[in-house]
């Protein structure tokens, strides 16, 4: 979608489609196409409440999570996901008026105690403390965000993106949905984008079981985001990794010994070490053994420019 019609469709649902619980219109002056100074290229578009939720199930948030908003408008995401998920949320947007009404509207809806909204340039929120963050923001801004969400998130927190992307970071899943108010009311189909923050798995290890059985297995680990290759050695002959991937701190990965024993690993990253599992797959034998490595050198940065 262009920019035209993106800028033709916000206008329009900011005319025809005022928030669902909103007490009040937003003032003449708030509805203006033209972007606050401090946040170039963005414009509060309300996010229909249907489209708020799907965002929330596809980032899977339960209770335990801290949602936080950026760009929050009236409120609604970190509303929605306290009411919907018992989760905590937070919001921030630079326009004062709004995160009034975005306060106002946690109370009216008996969420005040776990949301809360504050007015703020989204360029200077530390974001560190979120495990889910949502955006509705233009692609300009979304690209000066992505070196703070990439280095305040930890692994395994989610990133959901609507309507937009973010350049060279892959992401994880994507659902399409129609939106009936969207092109001026004539409806139209928007995606939702999922990231999950991953941990750095690059350079060698060096791995064993924890008991001691098995073979050594030495891993050399080329990682570029969340998508990993790799070879290593395992009792003097070369392996290859198979149907590796990282998910947030985890990672997995199959490989296949000389005797053609397949051991399917499964390890967290713990600093300079990882720690998991080995499903061990040999013959008609099958048995599962804690399994270890640790790093003895570093690779590349996983968010290398292509």
């Amino acid at each position: 979608m262009n920019r035209r019609d993106c800028l033709a469709s916000g206008l329009a649902l900011l005319a025809a489609a005022k928030p669902a619980w909103a007490s009040e219109p937003l003032p003449d002056d708030e509805a203006s196409d033209e972007p606050p100074s401090k946040e170039p290229f963005s414009l509060f578009v309300a996010t229909p409440e249907r489209a708020v939720i799907r965002m929330l199930e596809l980032a899977r948030v339960t209770s335990n999570d801290l949602v936080l908003d950026l760009g929050s408008g009236d409120g609604r995401i970190p509303i929605v996901a306290a009411r919907r998920y018992g989760a905590r949320g937070r919001g921030v947007d630079i326009n004062a008026r709004l995160v009034e009404q975005s306060v106002a509207e946690a109370r009216r809806q008996d969420v005040a105690g776990r949301v809360r909204f504050e007015t703020g340039d989204v360029m200077d929120t530390d974001v560190s403390a979120a495990t889910v963050v949502t955006m509705y923001l233009f692609p300009a801004l979304i690209a000066r965000l992505k070196p703070k969400l990439w280095s305040q998130l930890k692994p395994g927190a989610r990133i959901v993106v609507y309507d937009y992307s973010m350049t060279e970071w892959p992401a994880e899943e994507a659902l399409t949905l129609y939106v009936p108010e969207r092109y001026l009311g004539r409806g139209g189909d928007v995606t939702a984008r999922l990231w999950v923050r991953p941990a750095d798995f690059s350079g060698r290890w060096f791995g064993m079981m924890e008991a001691g059985s098995g073979l050594p297995l030495e891993l050399s680990i080329d990682q570029r985001y969340q998508r990993i290759q790799g070879t290593g050695r395992m009792g003097g002959a070369n392996v290859d990794l198979y149907n590796a991937h990282v998910q947030g701190p985890t990672i997995e990965f199959l490989v296949e010994d000389a005797a053609r024993t397949r051991y399917e690993i499964v390890a967290r990253l713990e600093g300079n070490s990882m720690r998991g599992e080995a499903r061990i797959q040999g013959g008609t034998e099958n048995s599962t053994a804690a399994w270890m490595a640790r790093r003895v050198a570093s690779g590349l940065p996983i968010d290398r420019p292509v």
